[in-house]
């Protein structure tokens, strides 16, 4: 009898492990003894653009000036890479590259801005015209909406999408939502920002940065309600001009370093708003926690291009250039990515690194396919994140820029023209379009840049030019084109 009993039992616990299909078609019942295995939820992706902020400003990259508890604390938390790399000196283009995953050639967005235009004594002594930035017809200058962006492959992929702040790839329906973003608006500036589209939402002391905060903490609060993974990007206007901190925060740097002669008054005002974009930062981290969901958010941190100048270019150093320069200071920027459970605290990686890999490395991080047969020019760099692989697979990194401006008569030179820059295996190379000269840099000796070494190194310049002018056949570049309004010889 109780042999009888044990058995019932066995069959019974079977059944209730078992889960049963049942489909009714008619008089048909189709019965299926298949274990159903829950899908696993893909991780969520919460990614965080800085604006203007220099590979030197934070605390945790070596600033001891800056106060950025929040972001040390993710930088702790995760890897960090010390090559990281912008594609572009200024906003526009890097941003492009960002969402594209592709070099500048190919989205076509060269420049912020055509500044040459605007500078009547600039275009007559350019020896050639750069490129036309691209123009989407009725709609005007921005990305092309027929680019397949980072927001489409992941909503493709089951993502909800959202993005908060500053696009800078075109208005008058080349916005967030027109680009694959379920929601989102564009905001420029601090204090008097402007929302696109128009929101009529700011008000006397209203800080951007804030209600960017806001929205993004709404959303990523609806996404975990309707279980549904989420892509948050949130791409700040911290750093960026105008200097406009909140009053206390000002107010307490000038009372820090008012014995500090090595800080001026404008990197006060940054300081002030770097502590600004932590507590923002700090405030989307918490309510990760507060909703249990760390484990399963991948963060990643980074900057659009380097600082701009400032009395003492503290915020560079010790790197030689700024914003609008491919010098280093001009280019280099932090990358810090957390993923609890998956990528290690502490971690950090010595490998060169650019925007252009963050798109395969959200897709390869959270297993998404491209669904789309389209060239990305960057690389998958999550096998280094997640500790599989230290290296690379690519040769070299590669940058055009293409902004002419402030030609000075006195001195018959341009403040920027247009160069072509490939670093490989430590060197550095600059091509200047306009003198077709070159010069290079041995970075892995001379990492700032202070001695230009082209007649040392005449088998590295042969190399890389071929490898440079490879890279042109490869991206669809667009060479010069002679200035009909040239008056030089």
């Amino acid at each position: 009898m109780k042999k009888i009993v044990l058995i019932v039992l066995v069959i019974a616990l079977f059944a209730g492990w078992t889960m049963v299909k049942r489909t009714n078609k008619g008089d048909n019942t189709v019965v299926s003894d298949k274990i159903d295995k829950p899908k696993k939820k893909k991780p969520n992706v919460l990614f965080i653009l800085a604006d203007d902020l220099g590979i030197n400003a934070l605390n945790c990259y070596g600033n001891k000036l800056v106060e950025s508890p929040n972001i040390d604390r993710l930088f702790h938390e995760g890897m960090h890479f010390t090559n990281g790399y912008s594609n572009d000196p200024t906003c526009a283009p890097s941003r492009a590259s960002i969402m594209t995953g592709q070099y500048v050639p190919r989205h076509k967005i060269y420049r912020v801005a055509d500044r040459f235009r605007q500078q009547k004594n600039t275009i007559p002594h350019m020896r050639y015209m750069p490129p036309e930035n691209n123009v989407v017809k009725g709609k005007g200058t921005g990305l092309s909406l027929d680019k397949y962006i980072i927001a489409e492959a992941l909503k493709d992929n089951g993502y909800h999408t959202a993005a908060y702040g500053k696009w800078h790839l075109g208005h008058n329906g080349l916005g967030f939502t027109a680009q694959g973003f379920d929601k989102g608006f564009e905001i420029v500036g601090h204090y008097n920002f402007k929302t696109f589209p128009e929101q009529h939402i700011n008000k006397p002391g209203l800080y951007a940065s804030d209600v960017v905060t806001e929205n993004v903490i709404k959303f990523i609060k609806e996404s975990v309600k309707e279980k549904e993974p989420f892509f948050a990007y949130v791409p700040y206007y911290l750093v960026h001009k105008p200097l406009e901190p909140k009053p206390e925060y000002l107010k307490y740097f000038k009372e820090k370093l008012k014995n500090n002669p090595d800080v001026g008054p404008d990197e006060i005002k940054v300081l002030a708003m770097i502590k600004s974009l932590d507590e923002n930062v700090g405030q989307l981290l918490s309510v990760l926690k507060e909703l249990n969901i760390e484990d399963e958010t991948i963060v990643a941190f980074v900057s659009d291009n380097g600082h701009y100048k400032t009395e003492s270019n503290i915020f560079t150093q010790p790197y030689r250039g700024v914003k609008g320069q491919t010098f280093e200071g001009g280019i280099r920027v932090p990358y810090i990515f957390r993923w609890k459970g998956h990528i290690a605290p502490n971690s950090v990686s010595t490998e060169p690194i650019i925007h252009v890999d963050i798109y395969p490395t959200f897709l390869g991080l959270t297993n998404s396919k491209l669904n789309k047969d389209i060239p990305l020019d960057g690389e998958d760099i999550s096998p280094i994140l997640l500790g599989k692989k230290s290296k690379t697979n690519r040769d070299a990194l590669v940058w055009e820029y293409t902004n002419y401006a402030g030609y000075n008569k006195k001195n018959k030179t341009f403040r920027s023209s247009w160069v072509n820059v490939i670093q490989m295996d430590g060197f550095k190379l600059t091509e200047d379009v306009e003198t077709n000269k070159y010069y290079l840099f041995n970075l892995n000796k001379d990492p700032y840049e202070t001695k230009e070494v082209a007649a040392q190194y005449p088998e590295e310049v042969e190399k890389l030019k071929a490898r440079l002018e490879q890279w042109k056949k490869e991206t669809g570049y667009e060479p010069p084109r002679k200035n009909p309004d040239y008056i030089g010889k």
